[in-house]
């Protein structure tokens, strides 16, 4: 009898609370309605602007550093380019002082 008591307790006081965060739900959103439909609304005022030109320049210094990374990775292509091309030369020149040297003794 007791742990019935106890249950029905526990139940009714689970159902009070909801009951209870229901209507504060409710009493919340009409407050929120009532703020909006007093409200009145004007023009935007001067001060709304788009700050446009500082993300063109932002935009353009980000383009002029890609650009630029993009000349240093292709000057140092190049440069790699050039330092096989001399490596290849040089071998054959030195293959070329060998031979020289092997026919002379």
């Amino acid at each position: 009898r007791v742990d019935q008591l106890k249950y029905d307790v526990q139940h009714l006081q689970t159902a009070l609370r909801n009951f209870q965060h229901r209507r504060y739900i409710r009493e919340q959103q009409e407050r929120q309605r009532e703020e909006l439909l007093a409200r009145t609304f004007t023009t935007n005022d001067s001060d709304t602007t788009i700050p446009i030109d500082e993300t063109l320049q932002y935009n353009e210094s980000l383009q002029n550093a890609h650009r630029g990374a993009d000349d240093l990775i292709g000057s140092g292509t190049n440069i790699l380019q050039g330092l096989r091309d001399q490596r290849v030369t040089l071998k054959g020149t030195h293959k070329k002082i060998l031979d020289v040297a092997n026919m002379l003794g």
